[in-house]
């Protein structure tokens, strides 16, 4: 069965460019027709969005997405395991599709656009646009999936956009829940790369974890959360210099991951 997908509104290139320079900042990409909404049934193989990506600076820009983990649904298989039960998912970009539950598109597999380009079918025939594939494997309700675009060169500002997954949802359910979007989660790491000390807030009104992921899922460290709303503490020392991910935990649940960095 075929998804149904809902669009946002097309800023256009020409006005994208006068309304930076106006402002006199960089810009970052600029998305083409990015998918908003995916609607769907639990026993749909799979659910797609895509889009294109436009660099519509002076400047060329090498990108690379990173994929955070906004609400997921029950079961979730996150981070992923074969044969596990739950919903799972993956995306592509720059011609590479990445394992199931992946957070990051590799740096060594970025993709530069010169001015003026746009995403579309490289050199080698493969589809570098944004793919992303939501698999329902039978679980109903809402999962929300946010792609940063996020350029290799200094000054170049991220641009993020968060995409709905609905299987079976009913009317008026295919929304991010209150609860996700306020009643908890983890504030942004400051500062981040981690150096010596970096601070995480948190709401947590039943508690939860702090989970350390290596790249791969693996768990690195688990740091309880006291119910209500506190700070934990990230420490350099803990680990070697490198990429990482923090997540927060709660029943048993990984729902929200971002990445950090550690350099000593």
């Amino acid at each position: 069965m075929r998804s149904k997908i809902v669009r946002s509104q097309r800023w256009g290139v020409l006005a994208a460019i006068l309304a930076f320079s106006v402002m006199g900042l960089a810009q970052g990409p600029t998305l083409i027709d990015p998918i908003e909404v995916v609607e769907g049934n639990p026993t749909d193989t799979v659910m797609v969005a895509e889009w294109f990506v436009t660099n519509a600076s002076e400047n060329p820009m090498t990108l690379y997405v990173e994929r955070n983990v906004l609400q997921v649904v029950d079961p979730m298989n996150l981070p992923y395991a074969p044969g596990n039960e739950g919903a799972y998912e993956r995306f592509c970009w720059a011609g590479t599709c990445y394992p199931y539950g992946a957070s990051s598109s590799a740096l060594s597999l970025a993709i530069t656009l010169e001015p003026s380009d746009t995403t579309g079918i490289n050199a080698f025939g493969a589809e570098d646009w944004l793919i992303s594939d939501y698999y329902p494997n039978g679980v109903a309700g809402v999962t929300a999936l946010e792609y940063c675009f996020k350029a290799t060169e200094q000054g170049v500002p991220e641009v993020c956009h968060t995409v709905l997954f609905c299987a079976g949802a009913e009317e008026g359910e295919c929304v991010v829940s209150v609860e996700s979007q306020a009643s908890f989660g983890f504030e942004t790491l400051a500062p981040n790369p981690v150096v010596g000390h970096s601070a995480l807030s948190y709401l947590a009104p039943e508690g939860g974890h702090l989970l350390i992921l290596d790249l791969t899922g693996r768990e690195m460290k688990r740091v309880p959360l006291a119910p209500g709303r506190g700070t934990v503490w990230i420490d350099a020392q803990d680990f070697e210099p490198g990429v990482y991910l923090h997540a927060f935990e709660m029943g048993g649940r990984i729902l929200q991951t971002r990445k950090f960095s550690v350099a000593r």
